[in-house]
């Protein structure tokens, strides 16, 4: 045990700044893991504050996962050491840890991980739960009974448990998917979600292109038979489908077509209203798609897909004998997360939090007359259209300055060109955003024609 020093600037309340000081210690590795932190009366009277100051900041990191209280022991750190070892010797870890302002759209706020709750049901599964049984081929029937109820209560579908297959990320269900289909062409956004445009040509299948407009994908001139969409809240662009739109397509896949819904990230939009989705509409013709890797973190390898009767059957002729790829603990300690509240305690919480990290980057870039702010409610982003830049010399002068972001170029799929950047705000810490927005301008400044 060690007694910490630190001087207080007194520009925000002394619990927060004791808070941020020993969760920056934890996260850089200047405490270890399983290291027992000061009692609160010893920490009080070594830095001369009040004993609640000191009660308040471990009350914080205690919810944040970062110390646990063991009675009549103490606290001792939890330890997630998030810095990366310059000296490692793969490239891979290196260009990540040269990344200090991660505007990108793939990422989670570390921050906000509730350690704690998860560690404590984790342990609670693990000792109360038979792990060690083989997990049903589709998924573990908790997990789906879960998730039906979940459906339920949040979007007002009523789903069969039955119909919901669990697998271990949307490339594995997708490439499944295109198996059962059994379709020559799919049509998908553009610009839209690169990584589908690999997978469907990587499957031998034609991609087919469409252009979006201002009500969402515009489908006058399809030609393919499966349609890939993120309606609720389009990737990158953040367009919202319109319901004229929503009832246009529903109607399309009546005519022995199918619609793929990938709900993405519409758990994170501001206005709590439910609004009807393509499955809704039409149960029959449409695959809904979710995962988790962008609620709770990109390292939980769990989506599901809930397929229509007719599709159900055809993916039990040739998956049932499958072995489930998703271990049977993840799949309870996800089912009990969110069974317990936690998910939806999580889910508002980063809600709240991404709100305020939105908020602050338009007050930042509204000043300036050489970009324009797309206000529209794209969750997890924001679209700022700039002024002929050097896209080239952009991109050079991010990576020299460890800024992570993407321009709306990426996302094409053919030569379209765009003045558009995609500031992403779900993985960058609060604490050096306007640090990292302030970086940003001057590079923008920098690679204006």
């Amino acid at each position: 045990m060690r007694l910490l020093s630190i001087n207080f600037k007194n520009e925000e309340a002394k619990y927060i700044e004791l808070y941020n000081y020993i969760k920056n210690a934890i996260t850089d590795g200047t405490l270890s893991p399983n290291e027992k932190l000061p009692s609160k009366r010893a920490m009080a009277s070594y830095l001369s504050i009040s004993l609640n100051t000191v009660m308040e900041a471990y009350n914080l990191l205690l919810d944040e996962g970062f110390i646990v209280s063991i009675p009549k022991k103490g606290y001792y750190v939890v330890g997630y050491n998030l810095v990366v070892d310059k000296n490692s010797e793969s490239s891979d870890i290196n260009i990540v840890n040269d990344i200090k302002y991660d505007f990108s759209t793939k990422n989670i706020d570390k921050s906000s991980f509730p350690y704690y709750t998860f560690n404590k049901i984790s342990k609670n599964i693990i000792y109360n739960e038979n792990i060690l049984e083989r997990s049903q081929s589709f998924g573990n029937i908790k997990l789906r009974n879960t998730i039906k109820r979940y459906l339920y209560e949040t979007k007002g579908l009523n789903i069969n448990p039955n119909n919901i297959i669990i697998g271990s990320g949307i490339e594995y269900l997708l490439t499944n998917l295109i198996d059962i289909l059994d379709s020559n062409s799919y049509a998908i956004e553009n610009p839209g979600y690169d990584k589908i445009y690999k997978l469907i040509s990587n499957n031998h299948r034609m991609v087919e292109l469409l252009d979006l407009d201002s009500e969402g994908v515009n489908i006058s001139n399809i030609k393919s038979d499966v349609l890939y969409i993120t309606p609720s809240n389009q990737f990158p662009t953040g367009i919202k489908m319109s319901m004229a739109r929503k009832a246009m397509i529903a109607k399309w896949a009546c005519n022995n077509k199918y619609i793929i819904e990938d709900d993405f990230d519409s758990e994170f939009k501001y206005l709590s209203n439910k609004s009807l989705s393509l499955y809704d509409l039409n149960k029959d013709h449409t695959i809904l798609l979710q995962t988790y890797s962008r609620s709770l973190s990109p390292s939980f390898r769990i989506a599901y897909m809930i397929l229509p009767d007719k599709l159900l059957e055809k993916y039990k002729e040739k998956y049932s004998f499958y072995s489930s790829t998703v271990s049977t603990l993840d799949q309870l300690i996800v089912m009990e997360f969110i069974r317990s509240g936690a998910y939806s305690r999580t889910i508002n919480k980063n809600k709240s939090l991404y709100k305020s990290k939105r908020e602050m980057i338009i007050r930042s870039l509204e000043k300036y007359d050489f970009l324009n702010i797309d206000l529209q409610n794209s969750y997890l982003s924001l679209i700022v259209e700039l002024k002929p830049f050097n896209k080239k010399l952009f991109k050079e002068l991010c990576k020299k300055e460890g800024i992570d972001i993407s321009i709306m170029d990426d996302y094409y799929m053919d030569s379209k060109k765009d003045n558009r950047i995609i500031i992403g705000y779900s993985g960058i810490d609060i604490l050096i955003l306007n640090e990292g927005i302030s970086k940003l301008i001057k590079v923008i400044k920098e690679a204006l024609l």
